[in-house]
């Protein structure tokens, strides 16, 4: 019954819409149509009863803003008040839902229900001394579980329960949340830490400390008697608290394992939301998306996300930032190969292209210690130390198996997985190409494989992590990184320096029983000859196949073991490589005899593909690019493109998810007359995308590991193929606020 009224903002975003205007030259009515055509975000109306409806981006639609009583959110399955059946709830089949909405009915029982309620709650409750000692309806069960939960929440908890249905009736929503004097208390028995005020300082007569003209304010333990020599509780701290008080008394875990609850996820609130936005992503009509990262958007991220996920954003932005310098040289890199200023030689290109390779080495070697100490910055800024002492356990997690004989055996099993799985790689990459002959099937094969081995590492890595019995969320985030980075890096380098390397020696051309040298010259020469193309390369330059200057040119294709023993080293190598790939297990054990034979004048297997002379100096000479440079910057194009595109794909696709499962739970719910609200849709974006390792959301891990893999490959190989470092500063500035806004709208929190 409540009639709607037009749009309009509130007095912050009326002032921040001025501020942009001024920017732009717009006026405030042009820029408010702007902003809300192009973003649809932060622009609210209110109905006749006073309610607050915003829109929710992505969605299409007004969601009423029921997020302001609300830190934690409890999903629960609607059953009747008899308990003998669900109300409207959805079939998994018919609309998609998880199970998790399935109630049992009074047919279904439950064995030993004073077993599994102390699995819930870890204390006893006084509800509990009714329970049968043998079975009971799984509804009863269920009602009187829920009925403890609730006098859990309120009483011994202490916080606040508001209830509301969702739009299609097939839920109910558990707002909880705790006042500020709870918040105090939970904060001191925690022994919770928090930066001292500005009042504190005062006090003392003494300014809190700078760096780099930062505040720094130091941290301790929370006192609630003297509450007000510390900053006001943020939002993360109110969900910390709060969730930590919870499961002080519930194991959250087992209630959904029992279905008491659906699932359960901290509140985000529209407000912080905007702000984020604004601050960090920025509008559409501003040229902020394309400008760099800046320092106080980990601010930003941290106050919402809380520290982990802040660390994370400092470390990109830290890399996007210093990237910039790196990207400006790649640009004169390229510049001068396709301009070639000063008539310069193809040796001179290689000159600059090396010089700038082994500038973006230097680059890399720097970055890891600045952002190193960068990041530990931040996290004494933020006291995260202090937080991390607080983290609670996992679930799965065994006390009596820390330390036994058998931890060992699992950190010993997972050692032995791990070298089996890289011997695994090395010979599927080594038989692929050596089989395959066709170079661009070769390198779409070669990067399919890498992707394949990756996804099946990744599903590999999760379970030995697991078996190593990690006590808290964040050391298995740790262990769970380290292990997907080093093997990842190993998948993606072996292709690359196996055309780097190996390929030319594997791939050699000999000349057997050669009476001299000059006669294998000559028969070498005919091979490079017929490489396709490359005979009206020649002719174009005037020169023969049997001209002194293409058999000047091939002689420094020669691969002498005597005189280079790195040459040698390669050639077994490659001998060992190619017969273990043929299946000739007993040629390769015998360490590769007649690698290095005496009577064999062998020359590298990369053909030329283009060649130019060299008119300077007394002495004309042939230069020319070869085939295994062609494979390898085509390799590594390929390579670096899938990789971000397939990073991209998986950061849109949950964007789609969530919007589908939004607007079909409006479609059907819609007929009732009740508003979407936006707990509702926090809801879908948790069950469509939370942020967990191995789900669309993404994961700490995940995106943690995709930025250092980016980073490891243009460091090493950015010598070969400049471009790459250009286009990855540039996706990586798109990707940075695609994650932002994936955080903040899609997974939320």
């Amino acid at each position: 019954g409540c009639s709607p009224r037009p749009w309009r903002r509130g007095e912050t975003r009326a002032r921040r819409a001025r501020g942009l205007g001024r920017m732009r030259d717009l006026t405030e009515s042009e820029l408010v149509v702007g902003i809300a055509a192009m973003a649809g975000v932060g622009m609210t109306r209110f109905d006749s009863c006073g309610h607050t409806y915003a829109p929710l981006p992505g969605v299409g639609c007004d969601a009423f803003m029921d997020d302001g009583d609300a830190t934690v959110v409890f999903v629960l399955p609607k059953v009747s008040a008899e308990g003998d059946e669900e109300v409207g709830a959805a079939s998994p089949d018919e609309d998609g839902e998880d199970e998790s909405l399935e109630v049992p009915t009074e047919s279904k029982r439950v064995e030993d229900p004073v077993g599994q309620a102390n699995k819930v709650f870890l204390r006893e409750q006084p509800f509990m001394r009714a329970l049968p000692q043998e079975s009971m309806p799984a509804a009863e069960y269920q009602r009187l579980l829920r009925k403890g939960l609730e006098q859990v929440v309120v009483k011994a908890a202490g916080m606040r329960i508001e209830s509301f249905e969702c739009i299609d009736a097939d839920m109910v929503f558990w707002k909880i949340t705790a006042s500020q004097a709870r918040l105090r208390e939970i904060a001191e028995k925690c022994n919770y830490t928090m930066p001292y005020s500005a009042e504190a300082y005062a006090a003392l007569s003494m300014e809190a400390p700078k760096v780099n003209d930062i505040v720094v304010n130091a941290y301790g333990r929370y006192d609630a008697a003297s509450a007000e020599d510390f900053q006001e509780f943020g939002s993360m701290d109110a969900i910390r608290l709060v969730t930590a008080e919870l499961l002080f008394h519930v194991n959250l875990n087992a209630l959904q394992s029992q279905r008491v609850i659906a699932r359960w996820f901290p509140s985000a609130k529209y407000e912080e939301m905007t702000l984020l936005t604004d601050e960090v992503i920025g509008w559409p009509l501003t040229s902020k998306k394309l400008c760099l990262p800046q320092d106080r958007d980990a601010d930003y991220i941290r106050s919402y996300f809380g520290e982990e996920i802040a660390v994370f954003f400092s470390f990109y932005s830290t890399l996007i930032n210093s990237m910039r310098w790196p990207a400006a040289l790649a640009v004169v890199v390229l510049l001068v190969n396709w301009g070639r200023p000063w008539k310069m030689s193809l040796t001179m290109v290689g000159t600059v292209q090396a010089i700038f390779g082994c500038m973006v080495i230097i680059w890399g070697i720097w970055f890891v210690s600045y952002a190193e100490h960068s990041v530990e910055m931040d996290k004494a800024r933020w006291g995260a130390d202090g937080h991390s002492k607080a983290e609670v356990q996992i679930s799965d997690y065994e006390p009596k198996n820390r330390g036994h004989w058998k931890q060992g055996i699992f950190i010993a099993l997972g050692k032995a997985i791990t070298a089996l799985f890289l011997g695994i790689v090395i010979f599927t990459c080594t038989t692929l190409a050596l089989r395959v002959q066709h170079r661009l099937l070769s390198t779409v094969l070669q990067t399919a494989t890498t992707f394949a081995f990756s996804f099946i590492w990744g599903k590999i890595a999760k379970q030995i992590v697991k078996l190593e019995n990690p006590r808290t969320q964040a050391r298995f985030n740790r262990s769970l990184t380290l292990r997907l980075t080093f093997v990842k890096l190993f998948i993606f380098f072996v292709p690359l320096i196996r055309l780097a390397f190996l390929a030319p020696v594997s791939g050699r051309v000999c000349a057997p029983n050669a009476a001299n040298a000059s006669v294998a010259t000559r028969d070498v020469a005919e091979s490079y000859y017929s490489a396709p193309g490359f005979a009206n390369n020649l002719q174009e330059l005037g020169v023969a196949k049997d001209d002194q200057l293409f058999t000047n040119w091939i002689q420094t294709q020669r691969i002498d073991p005597s005189k280079n023993p790195i040459a040698n080293f390669l050639m077994i190598l490659s001998t060992l490589d190619t017969d273990f790939a043929n299946g000739d297990v007993q040629k390769a054990t015998g360490f590769a005899a007649g690698a290095a034979d005496e009577e064999h004048v062998c020359f590298r297997g990369c053909f030329p593909k283009t060649c130019e002379l060299d008119v300077e100096g007394s002495h004309p000479r042939l230069q020319c690019l070869t085939s295994c440079s062609f494979m390898l910057e085509r390799s590594l194009n390929m390579l670096y493109f899938t990789h971000t595109m397939c990073t991209l794909a998986f950061i849109i696709v949950p964007m789609l998810q969530v919007r589908w499962a939004a607007r079909r739970e409006i479609e059907t719910g819609g007929e009732n007359g009740k508003a979407y609200t936006l707990l509702q849709y926090q809801e879908k974006c948790h069950m469509q995308a939370s942020y967990e390792y191995e789900s669309w959301g993404g994961s700490y891990v995940e995106d943690f590991v995709e930025v250092i893999l980016s980073f490891a490959v243009i460091v090493c190989f950015t010598v070969v193929c400049p471009t790459m470092l250009l286009i990855g500063f540039l996706a990586q500035l798109f990707e940075y606020r695609l994650l932002v806004y994936r955080m903040t709208w899609i997974t939320c929190r």
